[in-house]
């Protein structure tokens, strides 16, 4: 199994030239992607994340005000690549030997 892994939506882009100056604008794009996708229904959107990046003050503020948004729309799952890999698992036992 292989869960996604884009820069579209990913912190690198705060560190990047020409990224995301501050918090606010990493905030924006996060909930209008989150928005987007939720529109179109049955969608899965991968945020990119790392401590040194998104763990600094401003920055963790943004993100955690983007999970109180997708907590708040009631119909999303927050879930760790180990949530994802656990839910694989139980959904799509392995059936023996592929050869």
């Amino acid at each position: 199994m292989i869960v996604p892994y884009t820069l579209d939506v990913n912190d690198m882009k705060i560190v990047a030239y020409n990224g995301f100056s501050e918090g606010e604008a990493f905030f924006r794009y996060l909930r209008d992607s989150f928005e987007q996708l939720r529109e179109e229904g049955g969608r899965m959107l991968s945020v990119g994340l790392h401590g040194r990046i998104a763990g600094r003050p401003g920055r963790a503020r943004a993100v955690a005000r983007f999970l109180d948004h997708v907590l708040a729309s009631g119909d999303a799952w927050i879930a760790r690549r180990i949530d994802i890999a656990e839910h694989w698992r139980r959904e799509h036992p392995f059936a023996g030997d592929a050869a």
